[in-house]
């Protein structure tokens, strides 16, 4: 069995607190990177980098850098849209294009409750993990913190809205109380007993290899709903980059092997259509494989669909050098709330004075 990513990062931290036992290379998600820049044990790759800093979303370089120096090549990007179960909205009579805000898309839940009695997303109570609110806020260019570092969750009024949106769904009976990256939460998506999934392109490789593998052209994509209308429609979720440690004897090899995956449009191309990562190197974007039909999704173009998504995506304070702490304390406001216990705005407050409290943060 491979070792669980949050066990790979612990061993990674205590082998640079002992100072041996660094890997040359490591993938690190883009959730995490800041924090090990933070750390000062990553190699500066600012010269090397220089020739891509244009070829990637420009959002992507965000994590990798600290005080104008860059320490990681990114590879995936995470562009987020709405996966639905076609056969779901065909049975409800409800017409994906016409979802262009979150105000049609609650109201589109409403319809599929009542006419397939499917719940819309799956988003738990007491087992909520906090993605989606973090990409919602991230769709609107916002987060913890602000581009100064400051925590605005309980200071921006637009990020209690959000919130407040998202209650909607626990308070109607619109969403299913699934913990995630369960059997159960694979289950309602292979069976079409959930009408959407808000998510990142990758979760495309999910859905195709280990949780609905059989529901070819069943499903679809479409783009997120803006907040108003002509707002953004894209947002981020994962992604992930390549570092080298400082305490590599081989830099200028694990550089050559980074270089060779990361900066290649054909070796990205590869790893794109064998795992659906989508590539944050955009001169891939116009690979003849980008205007494939996907029988997966009944036909769609799908790889063109988020290349249209990622380019889009804006920069918004997630993923910190705290971003660990942050979710921590976070989520479980959020679970007080999703189960009534709460208000959205007491949830923000005391999430955010307790950020404050332990990171230091203004």
């Amino acid at each position: 069995m491979p070792r669980p990513p949050a066990d790979t990062y612990q061993q990674l931290q205590l082998a640079a607190s002992a100072g041996t036992g660094l890997p040359d290379i490591s993938v690190i998600e883009d959730s995490h990177l800041a924090q090990f820049v933070s750390l000062e044990i990553l190699a500066d790759l600012t010269d090397k980098v220089q020739p891509y800093l244009s070829q990637f979303n420009q959002y992507r370089w965000e994590q990798a850098t600290k005080d104008g120096k860059y320490y990681a090549m990114p590879w995936d990007s995470g562009p987020v849209a709405v996966f639905y179960r076609r056969d779901v909205f065909e049975k409800a009579g409800v017409d994906p294009e016409s979802i262009k805000t979150w105000d049609d898309y609650y109201n589109a839940a409403k319809t599929i409750k009542e006419k397939a009695g499917v719940p819309m997303w799956q988003q738990a109570k007491a087992q909520n993990d906090g993605r989606l609110f973090e990409m919602l806020m991230w769709q609107e260019g916002l987060g913890y913190v602000d581009k100064d570092g400051n925590v605005i969750l309980d200071k921006d009024p637009k990020i209690a809205e959000i919130l407040d949106y998202m209650g909607k769904f626990w308070k109607e009976d619109l969403a299913a109380d699934t913990q995630p990256w369960t059997d159960p939460w694979y289950k309602e998506q292979a069976d079409g007993t959930v009408a959407t999934i808000v998510e990142a392109a990758w979760m495309g490789g999910f859905l195709k290899s280990f949780i609905a593998p059989d529901a070819t052209g069943k499903w679809g994509v479409f783009k997120l709903p803006a907040w108003q209308a002509g707002g953004v429609q894209s947002s981020n979720d994962g992604g992930s980059s390549m570092a080298i440690f400082e305490t590599s004897q081989q830099k200028d090899a694990a550089w050559a092997y980074v270089e060779f995956h990361m900066g290649r449009p054909d070796e990205m191309m590869k790893i794109c259509e064998q795992s659906d990562f989508y590539p944050g190197l955009q001169s891939t974007y116009s690979d003849p494989a980008f205007q494939e039909a996907d029988p997966y999704y009944a036909d769609q173009k799908v790889r063109a669909f988020f290349s249209d998504v990622a380019k889009e995506i804006p920069t918004a304070g997630v993923y910190t050098s705290d971003y660990q702490e942050m979710n921590g304390l976070l989520t479980p406001e959020i679970q007080k709330f999703a189960l009534g216990q709460q208000s959205a705005q007491d949830a923000l407050t005391n999430a955010a004075n307790a950020i404050r409290d332990k990171t230091g943060r203004k």
